[in-house]
């Protein structure tokens, strides 16, 4: 175990991995994958919102407590958006022909998408982490910590005039453990329905590097934002004219909240599906530059004709054409609000909204794509059990 006086972002790097796994044959440990250009990233265990004060008359103050359900870790971290090496390692789906949606994965349940493993190791203080000489050899001094059973439970992209566009992403998690004294040999922080270590897997968490994605960062001037029908607003609500804004910043927010399925007889949940209809939003805020004819009245008395759109995000770059591409389909306008200031420009706020459709769903929905590739760290070779469900 390190002794330190504090910690710093120069001694840590984040990792990611299925959660089910198995050690195989060989005792060959599982080594998973370092997510690159993490800039944020912080965690919280709640114990007290799933603890109840037993009270009884004839007492003012309680004469115990009851942890009465499931304690989930929530973890968040953010990273500049890269490759898209990153999204294929959390679970996200990459598809150029719009034939699966952006989480097909997590609403299929697939095992290897579901859910994930998320690691940060911390090394020594005055060590960078990425310095692999001194993190083979200095290994006793590092901490480890590891959230099990972690489901995906938003996800957003960001881009604006000016800043390196980002992803923040947040977790739930089934369970933390915090190791100490080594990055590698720990036992996989997954639990079963019972609250017991799922399996047998050992992972050792690799040196991290700065990575090879053939692009350092990705700019502000390499997003493009265009609509497939830049005039649903003609002839109905009028407003801004969608094809010629000059915009200055966009996200695309996915929420995916988790209901928990209790059974009596069940100390855990037995299950933890996705909340429906997921309604997945892009904002953005522009410049005004011209209008578009229409009235309010035609939207009230349903005469406004087509006001459904594709809207896709186009992030291109010189190392690596076509580096992503986020396209909302069938998508509506849910709201626009203009506000101008004393010899400022007038902005518009637009806010558009899809809602994601089946797995294979073409119609409607988010879709992805990333010139980024990703191996799972699940072990194919011996006896090894890859992947099984917990």
């Amino acid at each position: 175990m390190s002794s330190r006086t504090r910690v710093i972002s120069q001694n840590k790097s984040v990792y990611v991995s299925d959660t089910g796994w198995y050690i195989d044959a060989d005792e060959n440990m599982i080594e998973p994958h370092q997510l690159h250009r993490v800039d944020t990233f912080s965690f919280e265990v709640d114990l007290a919102g799933a603890r109840e004060d037993i009270r009884e008359f004839g007492q003012l103050a309680r004469i115990g407590t009851l942890t009465m359900r499931e304690i989930n870790p929530t973890v968040s971290f953010g990273y500049y958006l890269g490759n898209g090496e990153n999204e294929l390692a959390i679970g996200l789906t990459s598809s150029e022909d719009f034939n699966a949606q952006m989480i097909s994965g997590i609403l299929t349940e697939d095992v290897a998408s579901r859910e994930k493993n998320i690691y940060t190791v911390i090394v020594k203080e005055g060590e960078d982490a990425f310095n692999s000489s001194a993190y083979q050899s200095q290994s006793e001094n590092h901490d480890v910590i590891g959230f099990g059973n972690s489901v995906l439970t938003s996800y957003s992209s960001n881009f604006a005039v000016g800043e390196i566009p980002r992803v923040d992403v947040e977790w739930e998690a089934s369970n933390v453990i915090f190791y100490t004294g080594g990055h590698s040999g720990f036992k996989n922080p997954s639990i079963d329905k019972e609250g017991a270590r799922a399996d047998e897997g050992v992972f050792n968490l690799p040196a991290p590097s700065t990575g090879n994605m053939n692009v350092l960062v990705l700019r502000p001037d390499d997003i493009t934002v265009s609509f497939a029908n830049d005039d649903i607003t003609a002839g109905n609500l009028g407003g801004t004219n969608f094809s010629d804004m000059c915009i200055q910043s966009c996200s695309v927010e996915v929420p995916l909240s988790r209901g928990n399925i209790e059974c009596l007889g069940e100390e855990r949940a037995v299950a933890k599906p996705l909340e429906f209809p997921i309604d997945v939003t892009v904002s953005i805020n522009a410049i005004v530059k011209n209008f578009k004819e229409g009235a309010l009245e035609y939207v009230l008395t349903g005469t406004a004709g087509d006001n459904n759109t594709d809207i896709s995000v186009d992030v291109k770059n010189d190392a690596l054409d076509g580096v992503h591409k986020f396209t909302l389909k069938n998508a509506v306008l849910d709201n626009q609000s203009f506000s101008q200031g004393l010899d400022d420009n007038e902005t518009v706020d637009l806010t558009f909204s899809a809602q994601i459709g089946g797995a294979s769903t073409t119609t409607d929905g988010l879709f992805w794509s990333g010139a980024g590739t990703y191996t799972s760290a699940v072990p194919t070779s011996g006896d090894a059990v890859a992947a099984q469900p917990i």
